[in-house]
């Protein structure tokens, strides 16, 4: 039987650490982002928690790291 591995889940705290931005301004993104209208580029949550959203590490990590590389020509 396959062994499963938990996933690695972030909330706004950390994600704002990363994006080098605030706890509040990533929430109040996740939760639009959680919105079926949305439109944005902001990641929607893969998860919400006692009302607050959640994200895998390695989407979190990839969306902070496509901020933060100058766009390629």
């Amino acid at each position: 039987m396959a062994e499963h591995q938990p996933l690695d889940l972030i909330g706004a705290a950390e994600f704002a650490r990363l994006l080098g931005t605030t706890q509040q301004n990533v929430s109040l993104a996740g939760h639009r982002a959680m919105k079926p209208t949305y439109r944005g580029k902001f990641p929607r949550p893969d998860a919400v928690f006692e009302g607050r959203p959640l994200w895998r590490r390695d989407r979190a990590e990839e969306y902070a790291q496509s901020k933060k590389s100058p766009p390629s020509v």
